[in-house]
C-alpha cells in the first residue's frame, strides 16, 4: 500500500461524539491507527460546525480534544495531534461568528486550522447567494480560505471548471477528498476531481475521515494502480505539509 501524498491530515471527523463521525473513543483510537498506516504523522481535527445540527464550538471539542490526545499518547500511537479547528458550514451561525473580530484578535470565534487558513464548506443543495461578498469579507479580516470538498458540489461541477476557476481566482483554495477520485462519491464526482487534478486547482487534500467503511475504501484506493498513477502529481501539488 502506497502512503498518502501527504503526513498532515486537515480534513478528519475523529473527535468522538460531536457530529456524524467517530461515535465514541475506541473508535476514534481505530482511526487513528488506520491513518497512521496510511502514512500520517500529524493532523488537525475538523469537526463540523452546521447550524442547527452540530453546533461546536472550543468549549465543547478542547475537553474532547485533549482526551484524545492524551489517550493516543497513552497507546504510543504515532501521530501528533496537532491541533483542531472546525469544517465551518458557510451558514447564519457562521456569519455571525465571521462578524465577532478579525483573525488574530481577542474577540475573534473563528478557530483557525493553521495560522490564518480556515477550513469553510458550502451546502450540498446550493451555494452561499452572497459568498463573494463573505469570501471579500473574510479576507479582509486576515483569512486565508480553504473550500472543503468542491467537487462534491454538483451545482458547481454541472457547469464544468467555471466556477472552480472562478473561486481559486478570488484567492480560495481548493481541498478535494482522497475518495473522490476512487468514485465513491459517484462517477461525476471522481470525473470533477480528475478534472481539478488535471488543471492544477488542487491545493489540500482530506481523507474526510467519518467511519470505518472510509477506513477500508482509502485503503483500497491506496492499493490501486489508479492511485499510483496520480500519486505523484498530488504529491507535487498538495500543500498540506506546507502551511
Amino acid at each position: 500500500m502506497l502512503p498518502l501524498p501527504y503526513k498532515r491530515e486537515l480534513h478528519c471527523h475523529i473527535i468522538p461524539g460531536v457530529d456524524d463521525g467517530s461515535p465514541e473513543m475506541k473508535y476514534s483510537v481505530d482511526y487513528m491507527n488506520a491513518l497512521h498506516e496510511c502514512g500520517v504523522e500529524r493532523i488537525i481535527f475538523t469537526p463540523h460546525h452546521t447550524e442547527p445540527s452540530f453546533m461546536n464550538t472550543p468549549t465543547i471539542i478542547g475537553p474532547l480534544f485533549q482526551e484524545l490526545k492524551y489517550t493516543c499518547a497513552n497507546l504510543e500511537i504515532p501521530i501528533e495531534c496537532e491541533d483542531y479547528s472546525f469544517e465551518y458550514r458557510l451558514d447564519e451561525s457562521f456569519i455571525n461568528m465571521m462578524n465577532s473580530g478579525k483573525w488574530g484578535e481577542e474577540s475573534c470565534q473563528l478557530r483557525p486550522l493553521k495560522d490564518r487558513y480556515i477550513l469553510i464548506e458550502n451546502s450540498f443543495q446550493q451555494p452561499l447567494l452572497n459568498l463573494d461578498d463573505v469570501i471579500y469579507k473574510l479576507q479582509d479580516k486576515g483569512w486565508y480560505l480553504i473550500m472543503a470538498h468542491p467537487e462534491r458540489y454538483h451545482y458547481y461541477s454541472s457547469r464544468g471548471l467555471k466556477s472552480y476557476e472562478h473561486l481559486v481566482d478570488l484567492g480560495v483554495e481548493l481541498q478535494c477528498n482522497i475518495l473522490s477520485f476512487s468514485g465513491y462519491y459517484g462517477e461525476s464526482t471522481q470525473k470533477t476531481a480528475y478534472r481539478l487534478l488535471d488543471e492544477g486547482l488542487i491545493s489540500f487534500l482530506g481523507s474526510d475521515l467519518h467511519n470505518l467503511h472510509h477506513v477500508q475504501l482509502i485503503k483500497k484506493f491506496l492499493q490501486s494502480k489508479d492511485y499510483a498513477e496520480i500519486r505523484p502529481e498530488l504529491v507535487s501539488m498538495i500543500q498540506n505539509d506546507k502551511i
